[in-house]
């Protein structure tokens, strides 16, 4: 009996430790992909009819960055190449540029492309690039 329950107590312990390290793996947050970098100007696109804004105010640049930070990114294998968009931004840090394709799920930086669990909507984007 106290062998059975040494390995009961094993076994879900192995479990636990298991499921933790797996759930996390793989997912990565805005700040892992592209460092931590000082963003001074966005440029976003509207992939429907062409329109562009650019963002350089400090709060409306902290509050993409935000949006961006809220989301796991799970980096997706051999993805095919997309035609079209939702909206494109391009971050403009320090002399280099990060260009950020939002599809429906997924969300493409740079040339990588990442599923995403909650996708980032059209209405959050276009919230932060109305005109006040």
């Amino acid at each position: 009996m106290k062998n059975f329950i040494i390995i009961s107590v094993s076994l879900v312990l192995v479990l636990i430790s298991g499921c933790s390290q797996t759930s996390s793996k793989g997912s990565k947050d805005f700040m892992e992909i592209v460092g931590d970098k000082s963003v001074s100007k966005i440029e976003v696109i509207d992939g429907r009819n062409g329109n562009r804004h650019t963002i350089t105010e400090k709060d409306k640049i902290q509050q993409f960055i935000q949006l961006l930070n809220e989301k796991e990114y799970k980096e997706m294998e051999n993805h095919e190449k997309t035609k079209g968009y939702i909206y494109k931004a391009v971050l403009s840090s320090n002399n280099k540029e990060f260009n950020i394709t939002f599809l429906d799920n997924e969300i493409k930086i740079n040339d990588t492309y990442y599923s995403l669990k909650k996708p980032i909507g059209e209405k959050d984007i276009s919230s932060l690039i109305k005109e006040d």
